[in-house]
């Protein structure tokens, strides 16, 4: 039964592939209407950034499955689990055993998800800075904050580290200005990071907070601001961003056990400050990335190295994020990502859940971090201890701080995707009890170009493919 579902999906992903993988990039902006049409009003401004969050909300291969699942599956938190176990995306059985290449379907899938949102958040953008409307800088900051996300991640992705170097080839970063056929080479790392610094910095300045976590608000700006100046280790101005955004009262903390559980199986939390939201309407199975219980399938247990990492009596995180799996092993399976919102055992429906892209935790982490690194120990110490404490741990007492950040870093943010750049970030590389691994600063820390945007527009491929 498992079998047979798991080879009908994939053969339904893959025929949709095949049937829109043409012009990757060149895609029509705003496909239903023209963009001089729609964006005369301020709801039909609302509409066309809605759409956008639609096209990361609704591919399977992009924002719905692959932002988490194609990193989890190239670091070492998680391991092979059932041989029996199978994911929906197949990342298992060619992206973990780190056997991808330039053919990998979920691999272009993510790639053309981005891009297509891409195109229609630069049509947007293109019109906003024309118009007259009264919001019209609230939609333009919107945009510009969707954008920057879009390249940031296409960046970790497919470029290798920037703390490796700042002029290897990264993505081709395109904008409003930008013909629908032109065809622009790879940008470097350096290019791409000064171009999402620049929407996001323009996007702070016109930015507003009146809209709630689905969408682009001010604060979700100032923390993806805080999150790459973090990663370029740019700790000072890490600092002044992520405090910026922590000053917003609406996000918070969750202090104990029953909250933590409802952030992550309900979708209910106030930690929450940027998502992609789903609905029991919406199309999909994203409740099932590394995991899915009701068929008992668990093709990734939980590594000995992390698991060993919390304290398993008064963390409120592992039975969150852990389950023993129900074959009596002895091993964990990942739960974060398993919500039970809309899941229902007795259709065999997994569920869908919110794909959480920027949370409170992650900025106490860039300041307990940033502060350590630019000597000021008792800040670093203070925000490290302020997540601890949430999570039911009492303060650090230790003496090596800068690496029990990196620690709480894995507590704290896995199955995320952050793992996968924290490796490449540091330059560290990962070996698994089965022995797969990737030398430190391996060039496969950097993805495949996919092969049909290769074929259409000439791009240069990364090393080692």
């Amino acid at each position: 039964m498992k079998t047979i579902i798991k080879f009908i999906f994939i053969f339904l992903v893959t025929i949709g592939l095949t049937n829109c993988s043409d012009d990757i990039i060149g895609k029509v902006p705003l496909d239903e209407e023209a963009p001089e049409n729609l964006l005369k009003t301020e709801s039909g401004f609302r509409a066309a950034l809605d759409g956008v969050y639609a096209i990361m909300q609704e591919d399977l291969l992009g924002y719905n499955f692959g932002i988490y699942s194609i990193p989890e599956a190239i670091n070492d938190d998680i391991i092979a689990g059932d041989p029996n176990g199978f994911t929906f995306d197949g990342t298992n059985s060619d992206i973990y055993p780190l056997a991808y290449d330039a053919t990998a379907f979920q691999i272009e899938g993510f790639w053309r998800a981005s891009y297509q949102a891409v195109s229609n958040v630069n049509a947007i953008i293109k019109v906003a800075r024309e118009s007259s409307l009264a919001n019209k800088d609230a939609f333009l900051a919107e945009a510009l904050g969707i954008r920057a996300m879009l390249f940031y991640n296409l960046y970790r992705f497919f470029a290798p580290a920037y703390n490796t170097s700042t002029s290897a080839l990264a993505v081709p970063y395109r904008f409003e200005t930008d013909l629908l056929l032109d065809v622009n080479p790879r940008n470097t790392n350096q290019e791409v990071i000064d171009f999402v610094l620049n929407d996001l910095l323009e996007a702070a300045s016109l930015a507003t907070n009146d809209v709630n976590s689905y969408r682009m608000s001010k604060t979700a700006i100032e923390a993806l601001t805080a999150r790459v100046y973090h990663e370029t280790n740019d700790f000072s101005n890490a600092i002044t961003y992520a405090e910026r955004a922590l000053t917003d009262g609406r996000y918070m903390l969750n202090t104990n056990a029953e909250d933590l559980q409802k952030q992550w199986q309900v979708d209910i939390s106030d930690e929450i400050i940027f998502r992609i939201r789903f609905e029991e309407a919406d199309q999909g199975v994203n409740a099932a990335l590394l995991s899915i219980p009701i068929f008992f399938s668990f093709p990734y247990f939980v590594s000995d190295d992390l698991i060993n990492l919390y304290d398993q009596t008064n963390d409120i995180r592992f039975t969150t994020y852990f389950e023993p799996e129900p074959f009596g092993s002895g091993a964990f399976y990942p739960k974060k990502h398993a919500g039970s919102r809309f899941a229902d055992p007795v259709t065999f429906n997994v569920g869908l859940t919110d794909i959480k892209l920027i949370r409170v935790p992650e900025l106490h982490l860039i300041l307990a971090e940033a502060y350590d690194e630019t000597g000021n120990a008792g800040m670093a110490l203070n925000h490290l201890n302020t997540l601890r404490n949430a999570r039911g741990l009492g303060d650090y007492v230790g003496s090596d701080l800068s690496n029990e950040i990196l620690d709480e870093r894995r507590r704290e943010l896995a199955f995320e995707g952050f793992r996968f750049t924290d490796l490449k970030r540091l330059g560290l590389g990962f070996t698994r009890p089965d022995g797969t691994s990737l030398t430190a600063n391996a060039a496969r820390f950097a993805l495949p170009i996919p092969q049909l945007e290769i074929d259409r527009s000439g791009l240069v491929q990364n090393d080692g493919y």
